[in-house]
């Protein structure tokens, strides 16, 4: 830091202290993002790190550029940072709960988000340290950024919902009626009612929702791995749940969540799903394909075996989708920052829908709690009402996963109307 604190530099020592956090905190979120990929996202991670790494250093130059460096040892200290930045990326070298606690000095998250009266606004407490950050929400800012891109008729979000979990109905409901969002709520038979490890949706709770227009569709009977239990136990796990709603009252459920969603690569799995469900939503990326055709595979259409027999990589029993507790977790629940990371996974797909004149890339982000207790699988209620206030001020349309069709001569999917 003396390297930077030189009396002809044109900025003041705060100032430099703040640019020399900015980007210690940048760096270290990319090792937890990193990390967290690899532990429980191995499945997929080539293509998560990429794309975050891709993010990240994109924003590391865009705060480069935001500066007049008329110093030249503050551009080289920069420059020092950016280069010994990279000794972070070998998880050998470093504990995570290291790392962990390191940027939660650095960033604080205790950030409250209110949204009564106008715009989302962020109230900081004392914990928090460091980083200036602008309004968590503002509607005039954000719009002019993406509506120029591509017209409101193409912007669609689907939104999901997992693990049963009571919040969605009492928290997560009311706040997606108020802007006539319809979303997927994938059920557990096993955890119905269940009150053991937290609150869980009952049969009333479902039926509501199902009442009201939302989609309530299947995510097994007792939440096992897939890849690790007997064809017999699989196909009970996956026939079973289905038959567990039909029998209480639920319509034809067609889509099947896989827990953990690392199944899109075992056959037997698939070809078990394909028997008793339409569709399946069984992985991670920043958005779907309608066309299968916007992934690193190359693919063009989605059929599920190409001509050699051999599973691909995309179809429609391995529809991918963005966890926002990967978020939660990364970022230790500082609001602030997710809702960018928001912000930006619904919008992913405008550049690709725009060069196609169409609506073909679809954000999926999936949900499970929506409370305040900072649980690994929760997400901050007024975090999530930001989101949704976000979605409908900027023109988006909120669909169920069930407004997916399949067109069988074209091998490709379509949004019905």
């Amino acid at each position: 830091m003396n390297l930077l604190l030189e009396s002809d530099s044109m900025f003041r020592p705060s100032e430099l202290a703040y640019i020399y956090n900015h980007i210690k905190a940048l760096v270290k979120y990319l090792v937890i993002m990193t990390h967290y990929y690899y532990m429980y996202y191995h499945g997929t991670m080539h293509q998560l790190i990429r794309g975050h790494m891709t993010q990240m250093f994109k924003l590391l130059i865009q705060f480069y550029k935001t500066f007049k460096w008329s110093n030249l040892n503050l551009k080289i200290a920069f420059c020092i940072i950016l280069i010994l930045s990279i000794s972070f990326l070998f998880p050998n070298n470093f504990s995570i709960s290291y790392l962990l606690a390191s940027s939660q000095k650095h960033i604080g998250h205790h950030n409250v988000i209110t949204t009564v009266g106008g715009p989302t606004k962020i109230q900081k407490s004392h914990h928090n340290a460091i980083i200036k950050t602008n309004p968590i929400y503002n509607n005039n800012k954000t719009n002019g950024l993406f509506n120029t891109i591509i017209g409101n008729s193409t912007k669609v979000v689907i939104l999901t919902f997992g693990d049963t979990v009571k919040s969605q109905f009492t928290t997560a409901k009311p706040i997606l009626d108020q802007y006539g969002f319809k979303a997927s709520f994938f059920i557990t038979c096993n955890y119905i009612g269940d009150q053991t490890q937290m609150q869980r949706l009952n049969w009333n709770d479902i039926l509501a929702l199902q009442q009201d227009g939302q989609d309530i569709e299947s995510k097994g009977m007792t939440h096992a791995d897939l890849n690790n239990i007997s064809p017999t136990a699989l196909d009970f796990e996956i026939s079973g749940s289905k038959q567990c709603l039909e029998n209480h009252g639920i319509n034809s459920p067609n889509i099947f969540a896989v827990v953990h969603g690392d199944a899109w690569d075992n056959p037997l799995v698939i070809d078990t799903i394909s028997k008793y469900y339409g569709y399946a939503d069984n992985g991670f990326a920043n958005s779907m394909f309608l066309h299968c055709d916007g992934y690193d595979s190359k693919q063009t259409d989605c059929r599920t075996y190409n001509v050699n027999n051999v599973l691909t990589f995309a179809n429609r029993y391995s529809i991918r989708e963005e966890s926002h507790n990967s978020w939660d977790q990364s970022y230790l629940h500082n609001d602030q920052i997710i809702f960018q990371k928001f912000v930006e996974e619904v919008n992913s797909g405008i550049n690709f829908n725009n060069k196609k004149g169409t609506v073909d890339a679809i954000p999926i982000v999936a949900y499970h709690g929506i409370d305040n207790n900072g649980d690994p699988s929760s997400t901050d209620i007024n975090l999530f009402a930001a989101e949704m206030k976000y979605l409908h001020d900027d023109g988006f349309k909120a669909i169920p996963m069930s407004d997916l069709g399949y067109d069988a001569s074209t091998n490709s999917m379509y949004i019905k109307q």
